[in-house]
C-alpha cells in the first residue's frame, strides 16, 4: 500500500526524472572522460613507437646488425613493462636483424600505421599476447625498419577505466533511485498526515488543526498557513452564524406575537374573512418553522448535542418513522416496504436521528407520484451500517445532488409544486455528520436512492 503511494507520488516521479536526467549527464561526462583517457593512451603509444623507431634506425645506420642485436637485447628484455619488438628487412622483406622472425601479415591503417596479431615469445616461458600496433620506415639504402608494440596493456587499461566509469553510472542510478524513494516516502508520510487532518476538517470538525510539530521548512510553513486560514474561516463562519442566529431569534419573537394576534383576530372577524386570516396564520407558521429549522441546524453543527449522546438502536427509530408515515403514504396510494435488519447500537442523539430519518422518508413520499413505491432498508456491513431510503419519483439531476444540501436551495422543478423551505436536507446532513456518518444521493432508475452510512465502532480484543 505504502509502496504504491510512493510510486504514484509526485515527489517520486520528480526524483525519478531527476535521476534519469542526472544519469544521462553522468553518462555524457563519463563518455568524454573515457574518450579523453583513451586518446591520451593511444597518443602515448604512438609517441613511444616513433621514438623507438628513430632509435632503432640510428642504431642500424651506425652499427649494422650488431648494433641492432645490442639494441634489441637492451630494449626488449622480459622484465620491461612495455614490450617492443623490432625487425630490419631487406628490399625483399627477408630478415636482417631483430626479435621478430619474419615480416608479419598486417593490416594497413591511415597514417602509415600497421596492425597485426601474432604469438610472440621472448623465451620458452614468456608469452606476451597477440595484439600489436607497428610503424615501419624505409631507409635510403633500401632496408625497412619496423617497430611493433604490444598494446594489450592499453586495451586492458581502457577496459578498466570504462568498467569503473560504467559502475559509477550504475551506482549513481541505484543510489539516486533509493534516495528518491526515501525522500518520496517521507513526503508521502507528511502529506498523508496533512490529508487526514484536512479530511477531518472537511467532515465538519473545524477545531482540527494541522500538526506542525517535528516538521521544518516548507511543510512547517504550509501547515502554519493552513492553520491560520482555518482560524480565519472559523472566525468568518462564526460571524455569519451569529448574524443568522440573531436574525432568527429577533424575528421569531415578533412573528410569534403576530401569529398569536392573528389567531385572536380570527375569532373576531366575519366568517367569510376567517379563511383569509387562516392563510396568514399558515404563512406565519411557515416562517416560524423556517427560523426553528435554522436554529436547530446551527445547534447541531456546533456539536453541542454530542454531550447528550447515548446508545441508540437505529432499527427501533426507523420502525417508529415508518409507522408515523404509513398513513400519509396510504393516503397518496403509495406502497411502503421496509427491510430493517438487526444492527449494532451506535452512540447518538435519538431525537436528532428520528428527525433526520423522518425528513428522508417525508421527502421520498412527497416526491413520489401516486401508485409509486418507497422502500427503507437497514443492514450491517463489514465496516459500517447502511441505511437506504429509496423512492420511484423523478429523482434529482446529478448536477444538483450536492447543491440540495445547501441551506434554502431547492431544485427548480420542485419550486411551487411542493411546500418546503430548502432546509430539510441541510438538517439531515448536519445530523449525519454529527454522528460521523455520510450521506450520498444516487440514481435509482427511476427515482432517488438516499444512502446513509454510519461507521461501526472498533471492537476491542
Amino acid at each position: 500500500m505504502i509502496l504504491n503511494k510512493i510510486l504514484a507520488s509526485y515527489t517520486f516521479r520528480f526524483m525519478s526524472g531527476y535521476v534519469v536526467g542526472l544519469s544521462i549527464a553522468v553518462f555524457l561526462v563519463l563518455a568524454v572522460i573515457y574518450s579523453a583517457i583513451s586518446r591520451d593512451y593511444f597518443a602515448s603509444v604512438h609517441e613511444t613507437i616513433y621514438q623507438e623507431l628513430d632509435d632503432l634506425t640510428v642504431a642500424y645506420q651506425q652499427g649494422g646488425v650488431e648494433a641492432v642485436d645490442a639494441f634489441v637485447d637492451a630494449h626488449a628484455a622480459p622484465d620491461r613493462l612495455i614490450r617492443f619488438f623490432y625487425l630490419v628487412v631487406d628490399e625483399n622483406h627477408r630478415k636482417i636483424a631483430g626479435n621478430l622472425d619474419a615480416w608479419p601479415e598486417s593490416r594497413q591503417y591511415s597514417g602509415g600505421w600497421l596492425g597485426f596479431d601474432l604469438d610472440a615469445f621472448s623465451g620458452d616461458w614468456d608469452d606476451v599476447g597477440t595484439e600489436f600496433v607497428a610503424r615501419s620506415q624505409r631507409l635510403p639504402s633500401g632496408e625497412t625498419v619496423l617497430v611493433a608494440r604490444h598494446y594489450a596493456d592499453v586495451i586492458n587499461s581502457a577496459k578498466l577505466v570504462g568498467g569503473a566509469l560504467t559502475r559509477s553510472m550504475v551506482a549513481t542510478i541505484i543510489l539516486g533511485t533509493i534516495g528518491g524513494a526515501l525522500v518520496a516516502g517521507l513526503s508521502v508520510k507528511r502529506i498523508d498526515a496533512l490529508n487526514r487532518s484536512i479530511n477531518r476538517i472537511m467532515s465538519g470538525d473545524l477545531n482540527e488543526r494541522v500538526d506542525t510539530t517535528g516538521t521544518t521548512g516548507d511543510y512547517k510553513r504550509l501547515g502554519e498557513n493552513l492553520n491560520k486560514m482555518l482560524d480565519k474561516i472559523v472566525q468568518l463562519m462564526e460571524g455569519v452564524r451569529q448574524v443568522s442566529d440573531n436574525i432568527a431569534h429577533d424575528l421569531r419573537t415578533p412573528l410569534t406575537r403576530l401569529r398569536n394576534k392573528l389567531s385572536d383576530l380570527q375569532q373576531e372577524v366575519a366568517p367569510e374573512r376567517r379563511e383569509a386570516v387562516q392563510g396568514l396564520i399558515d404563512e406565519a407558521d411557515g416562517l416560524l418553522a423556517t427560523f426553528s429549522a435554522l436554529l436547530r441546524i446551527t445547534q447541531v453543527e456546533s456539536g453541542n448535542r454530542r454531550a447528550g449522546f447515548a446508545d441508540v438502536d437505529l432499527r427501533v427509530i426507523l420502525m417508529d418513522v415508518v409507522e408515523l408515515y404509513e398513513p400519509l403514504a396510504t393516503d397518496k396510494s403509495l406502497s411502503v416496504s421496509s427491510d430493517l435488519g438487526a444492527v449494532p447500537m451506535i452512540r447518538g442523539d435519538r431525537d436528532l436521528l428520528f428527525q433526520a430519518f423522518a425528513n428522508l422518508v417525508d421527502n421520498a413520499i412527497k416526491y413520489t407520484p401516486p401508485g409509486g413505491c418507497v422502500s427503507i432498508q437497514l443492514l450491517k456491513r463489514e465496516r459500517d451500517i447502511l441505511l437506504e431510503v429509496i423512492d420511484s419519483g423523478p429523482g434529482i439531476a446529478a448536477q444538483d445532488r450536492e447543491k440540495v444540501f445547501r441551506r434554502f436551495y431547492r431544485v427548480e422543478a420542485s419550486r411551487g409544486c411542493e411546500p418546503g423551505n430548502g432546509l430539510g436536507l441541510s438538517l439531515v446532513q448536519a445530523v449525519i455528520k454529527l454522528h460521523n456518518g455520510s450521506i450520498d444521493l444516487l440514481d435509482n432508475y427511476p427515482g432517488l436512492r438516499a444512502a446513509v452510512r454510519f461507521p461501526l465502532a472498533p471492537t476491542t480484543a
